[in-house]
């Protein structure tokens, strides 16, 4: 090494779509790795969602460093190449680690619509206006979330077939302004630290619909699916609200990455996690 620098490297990284919390942690890896490396080390960022399109990457090839949540769920199935992940296993994935995060995938309804629980929606065939993740093959929490509107009896096409919208989003902040202008009246999501949960809570009186215990049972036996709570108290809950655990980000690579490279990158990510701590 020169000066004490680590030698020069070339490091390509896949965040999320540009402007949230995974490009701000590929950005502090790169940052960092490059005031440590030799000049002329270089450092590539691909924008991604965060979910089967980033562990593709990886896999394939095309990075060597993606992020994803929650932390053990889409990775387990991507290395024994199931759900998500059918007939394309790669089981040479690892993580280096993760950074904690307190997350939640929670069901809200405004409560003009008289709707108390999932089996409301099913009775009433109700015309529900759900904001939340898009159509897309990629994204994991549409599959999850699909999952469990089927194992409370809402199947796939109902809620357009009951006269509803499926407002989809990669972006909770584009979920909540659309509950918050009255476009929709429901919001399925997880990042319930962002802000528009807060605002939309103060500004109109919002139910939390409980997941039902069964659906929490099958999805935990099925698909590893961690069930949790919303704390009372917390968006204003009047008690817990039994919901899923979307926890923690996951820092991953392929097993052939070299050894050396592995733990600069983890003792980035041990050194520097105050910069990331900050933030939140």
């Amino acid at each position: 090494m020169t000066d004490n620098l680590w030698p020069r490297i070339e490091l390509k990284m896949v965040g999320d779509w540009g402007v949230a919390n995974f490009h701000t942690l590929v950005g502090m890896i790169a940052a960092n790795m490059r005031f440590k490396s030799e000049p002329r080390s270089r450092f590539w960022i691909l924008t991604g969602t965060g979910f089967r399109d980033n562990i593709d990457a990886v896999a394939r090839g095309e990075v060597d460093l993606g992020i994803t949540t929650p932390l053990d769920v889409p990775l387990e199935w991507a290395r024994q190449g199931k759900h998500l992940f059918a007939g394309r296993a790669y089981p040479f994935l690892r993580t280096l680690g993760y950074y904690p995060q307190d997350d939640r995938l929670i069901f809200a309804v405004r409560e003009d619509t008289g709707i108390t629980s999932f089996a409301d929606i099913v009775e009433r065939k109700y015309p529900l206006k759900l904001a939340t993740s898009p159509r897309d093959d990629d994204n994991l929490m549409t599959c999850i979330i699909d999952k469990v509107l089927d194992l409370h009896g809402i199947h796939p096409g109902d809620i357009e077939r009951w006269g509803g919208k499926w407002l989809g989003s990669d972006r909770p902040q584009i979920c909540l302004a659309r509950a918050l202008s009255g476009e929709a009246d429901a919001v399925m999501f997880e990042g319930i630290m962002t802000p528009g949960w807060y605002e939309w809570t103060a500004k109109e009186t919002v139910r939390f619909i409980p997941f039902e215990r069964a659906a929490l049972e099958k999805l935990a036996k099925d698909y590893g699916l961690r069930p949790a709570v919303l704390s009372k108290g917390r968006l204003g809950a009047p008690a817990d609200v039994p919901c899923l655990d979307f926890s923690h980000w996951a820092i991953f690579v392929r097993d052939d990455m070299e050894e050396e490279v592995a733990y600069r990158i983890t003792s980035i990510l041990v050194e520097h996690r105050g910069e990331m701590e900050a933030r939140y």
